[in-house]
């Protein structure tokens, strides 16, 4: 046996407060912190708000007998962070990292691009948006030659834009000072026996006193060791109630029987492959403040983000999803699906539709999928639906093509079903959140037609394709990845840009296969 490699720099133990002026994005943050485990070329970091491994931070350490309070007497030091892990009894927060020192001027030259590619990001976006603008003179200019055509073309940009413009504007819900309700945390499964007791550990490990928290886990029929992880978890966590059906019944029962045993004001749900970070309970509360709320999204990023290149597009997909097109929604409390990775609901509210929604069928038959997306459509008829990008957990997404064009399709029935519920209600609200929500059901309808008369038509008949929808299409898929790269500053945002296209030339026509095949309601993933 080879001896143990000793480390290059030896470890100590101190307890050395500082401070981290981190910067994810363009927006400055400034909070306390802990060093713990120091060596020449890094340390671990204990800190009350979440980095992510990749992000750029300053320490400002004070010099010794001083308070780091004091700028002028700090020392700082420039470091990255390498990874993460979760500690609810430290001393400072629940947010333990790794962290790399910046020690020479290659670290030093990428610390200094870590600041300014944002900048650049956000540059690049102004300046595509203006050029899709710049585009779009065709489409007026020609208008009577192709008016079909040429009306979808302006109105997909300008919905498009749109929702990045407001997006710009989004902003979380604030704290509001003595308001921490009593939370029902409920994880449902079937046949998830890997990932079960990582979910529910991280829930126990949340920043939310055990006093005001309840857990609850449904098994729906598992045939695997499912039961068994969550009956390891509750012996770790004696407090943990574990619900199990002797036959599946499906995901819509399992939640609401955890709602019918829970005591919290507001009912939380996970997904039993979602892990949340430590503040995400309580960043989900802060919306409930308001009585008029509802409900409220978390922010999902992918677990598996490095898989391959589906998970990688995926991951680029999931931020957009939330920080764009949520965000957007959010602005006018008015998010149209409120994701099952992490969502949160006013338990008072949600009991007064539960039968009816345990009842619900289409085109006669039993809907048994699409629950999350059913249960914000009943809130958004009478409350406010808001996204909290604070309140963040990770997720496990498809690594295989077949589950995921399985995945696809579920939610593509579930979102012709729920739309065309919501088509009844939504007229009533904001204009512009009519507009977005009716045109946003249009589009993906005509859209297939679309790229049938610009991509495959042409072909056919011996012609060239259109290089202008290319060009168009290459431009907003470029809005996607830089969005993501504003955020993350990885090479990852790229993939973006290949799931616009991979969306283009075969996702689109699942809408149609999913249209004809509506009726069918089997769970599809399994």
């Amino acid at each position: 046996m080879n001896p143990p490699q000793k480390r290059k720099w030896p470890r100590r133990a101190v307890n050395l407060r500082a401070r981290v002026y981190h910067r994810p994005s363009m927006r400055s943050g400034d909070t306390q912190a802990r060093l713990t485990d120091l060596s020449h070329g890094g340390a671990r970091l204990e800190t009350c708000r979440p980095m992510d491994p990749g992000d750029w931070i300053t320490l400002k350490i004070p010099r010794a007998g001083k308070s780091c309070d004091s700028a002028s007497r700090n020392i700082r030091v420039r470091a990255r962070v390498l990874h993460q892990s979760y500690n609810k009894q430290g001393e400072v927060g629940g947010f333990t990292y790794g962290v790399q020192f910046v020690r020479d001027g290659r670290g030093l030259l990428r610390f200094a691009l870590s600041r300014l590619l944002p900048w650049f990001a956000a540059i690049t976006i102004v300046a595509v948006s203006l050029y899709i603008g710049f585009l779009k003179i065709d489409n007026i200019k020609y208008f009577w030659y192709h008016p079909f055509f040429n009306t979808y073309g302006l109105l997909v940009s300008t919905y498009i834009l749109s929702r990045f413009i407001l997006a710009v504007f989004y902003r979380p819900p604030e704290p509001t000072p003595g308001y921490e309700p009593t939370v029902s945390v409920i994880v449902v499964c079937k046949n998830e026996e890997p990932s079960i007791y990582r979910t529910i550990a991280r829930i126990f490990e949340a920043d939310y006193p055990l006093g005001k928290m309840q857990v609850i886990s449904v098994d729906d029929g598992s045939t695997d060791a499912t039961l068994p992880e969550m009956e390891r978890a509750r012996q770790d966590h004696p407090s943990l109630q574990v619900i199990s059906f002797e036959k599946n019944r499906g995901k819509r029962h399992g939640m609401a029987a955890g709602a019918e045993i829970a005591t919290g004001e507001i009912l939380i749900y996970v997904d039993s492959d979602s892990f949340i970070q430590p503040d995400a309970i309580r960043e989900l509360t802060l919306g409930f403040a308001d009585p008029d709320i509802g409900a409220v999204c978390g922010h999902a990023n992918v677990e598996n983000a490095r898989a391959n290149l589906l998970t990688k597009m995926q991951e680029v997909r999931y931020f957009v999803a939330f920080r764009v097109v949520k965000a957007a929604e959010s602005l006018f409390s008015a998010v149209t699906c409120c994701s099952g990775c992490l969502a949160a609901y006013r338990r008072s509210y949600l009991m007064e539709f539960m039968d009816e929604w345990l009842a619900q069928t289409f085109l006669g038959r039993e809907a048994t999928f699409g629950d999350d997306r059913s249960l914000t459509n009943r809130m958004l008829r009478n409350w406010k639906v808001i996204y909290n990008s604070r309140a963040i957990c990770t997720t496990l997404v498809p690594e295989s093509w077949k589950v995921f064009f399985r995945q696809q399709l579920r939610w593509k029935k579930s979102w012709i079903r729920e739309s065309l519920l919501a088509t009844t209600f939504m007229w009533k609200r904001n204009p512009l959140v009519a507009f977005f929500f009716y045109f946003g059901v249009i589009f993906p309808l005509i859209s297939p037609i679309v790229v049938a008369k610009a991509m495959i038509l042409p072909v056919l008949f011996g012609e060239w394709f259109s290089f202008q929808y290319i060009l168009g299409t290459t431009l907003m898929a470029a809005l996607f990845g830089l969005v993501y790269f504003a955020r993350y500053r990885t090479r990852i945002w790229v993939y973006g840009i290949y799931f616009s296209f991979f969306y283009m030339f075969v996702l689109v026509w699942q809408t149609y296969f999913a249209l004809i095949t509506v009726r069918k309601n089997h769970w599809g993933t399994r």
